[in-house]
């Protein structure tokens, strides 16, 4: 069995008796208390990753269960698991493949995560490659899963050279990032042909404040009305290309803030240079992948 690094066995208080003990809080503790004490919670968590590396960050949050699971078990939260989420999301993927005409192409996952959602795109691709920054994460996903067509890696996506590829998805990764970060790997983005990005957005569109910046953690912006709007400021992608493909209800974020929705889109990012895709170049990838 692969080693999950030093602390993640520390975490002895079981999913179902902290979920409890919240439910009891909350029910003793008036509401706007209750959201004063959350916020402050959120602040002092801010305060604490920003002085931390993303590695750092992530690996705690599995090392504790932050997003569920039991103790010592590799979690991704309920985005990886609910069936109303992750159906959708494959079967949306599966028909833009015959859509586009990437099926049997090289995929590239940003920030795979337990890879409950990854594996499902398996039989689209030639090979698929799971990228995360958590490395106890990417040695059981390796050991587990990891064969001649799938390989995982550890990466800063923000910071590291990504690997080569034609499909590349980014699934409810950047909601957990800062607007730094999410600058940098837009910029990365461009070296693949389609980009999936899906990530989670508040209920009232009309009260949405655009982009609020946070660093990097488990929590996401819809906290805070927010979301990651591509097309605004900082990041400011070119409206047309970017495609919504799929929208769906959001998973429960709590009390603290409505469940919200998820979107996947489609993003072509422009090529130039020698980055540009002909279709001689695809065709050729094709033969490649299908070893023609």
């Amino acid at each position: 069995m692969p080693s999950r690094g030093p602390n993640f066995h520390q975490n002895t208080r079981t999913p179902e008796l902290t979920k409890t003990m919240r439910q009891v809080l909350r029910s003793l503790i008036p509401s706007f208390a209750m959201k004063l004490y959350i916020d402050k919670r959120r602040r002092d968590m801010h305060r604490g990753n920003s002085l931390k590396t993303a590695e750092a960050v992530f690996t705690e949050i599995y090392a504790n269960n932050r997003w569920g699971g039991r103790p010592g078990e590799f979690n991704s939260g309920l985005g990886t698991t609910e069936t109303q989420t992750v159906s959708p999301y494959v079967n949306t993927i599966a028909a833009q493949a015959t859509i586009e005409g990437f099926q049997g192409l090289r995929f590239v996952d940003l920030g795979c995560g337990d890879f409950k959602v990854g594996q499902w795109l398996l039989p689209l691709c030639s090979t698929y490659v799971g990228i995360d920054v958590v490395g106890p994460l990417v040695e059981r996903n390796q050991a587990v899963f990891g064969n001649e067509r799938v390989r995982f890696i550890r990466r800063d996506i923000a910071t590291d050279e990504l690997p080569d590829g034609d499909v590349c998805f980014v699934r409810q990764v950047l909601q957990h990032l800062s607007n730094a970060q999410i600058v940098a790997i837009l910029a990365r983005l461009k070296k693949y042909r389609w980009v999936f990005i899906t990530e989670h957005y508040p209920d009232d569109e009309a009260a949405v404040i655009w982009n609020v910046d946070k660093p990097h953690g488990s929590d996401i912006r819809a906290y805070d009305s927010s979301g990651v709007y591509l097309t605004r400021a900082p990041f400011n992608l070119p409206p047309e290309e970017l495609t919504t493909v799929l929208t769906v209800p959001g998973t429960s974020l709590g009390a603290s803030a409505g469940a919200g929705v998820i979107r996947t889109f489609l993003y072509r990012p422009s090529q130039d240079g020698n980055g540009t895709f002909t279709e001689s170049r695809l065709e050729a990838e094709r033969a490649v992948c299908s070893g023609s």
